[in-house]
């Protein structure tokens, strides 16, 4: 599935994330990949953003199911511009990986960067 993200550069911000035939688990791991462009490094080396949750001990299931993954002003400074992320869940005991949701993101402009 593909979704666009829309983010400030320099923001807070906040990732819902809804599977709709899926019940998150403790344990599960999710991952958040940002790059120019999709490629075949393994260890996402040149990633702009790279980052995990675990569901238990770093995001918890909301009462309606879904994650609240949340990225810090840091992880969000990156230059201006359109990049490509995707979502991907490995179920706790599992070595499967399932990408969840791939799609564009955009780091929005903003004036205020001193913060």
């Amino acid at each position: 599935m593909q979704n666009v993200l829309n983010f400030y550069r320099k923001n807070t911000s906040t990732i819902i994330l809804d599977v709709c035939d899926y019940q998150f688990n403790d344990g599960d791991a999710i991952y958040f990949t940002v790059k120019a462009t999709p490629d075949n490094d393994q260890s996402d080396s040149d990633a702009l953003i790279k980052t995990s949750w675990t569901v238990g001990t770093d995001v918890e299931v909301q009462e309606d199911g879904t994650l609240q993954l949340n990225l810090t002003a840091a992880q969000t400074d990156i230059e201006f511009g359109q990049y490509f992320y995707d979502l991907k869940l490995v179920e706790s005991g599992d070595t499967a990986e399932n990408t969840l949701i791939t799609g564009n993101i955009n780091i929005l402009k903003v004036a205020t960067l001193r913060v």
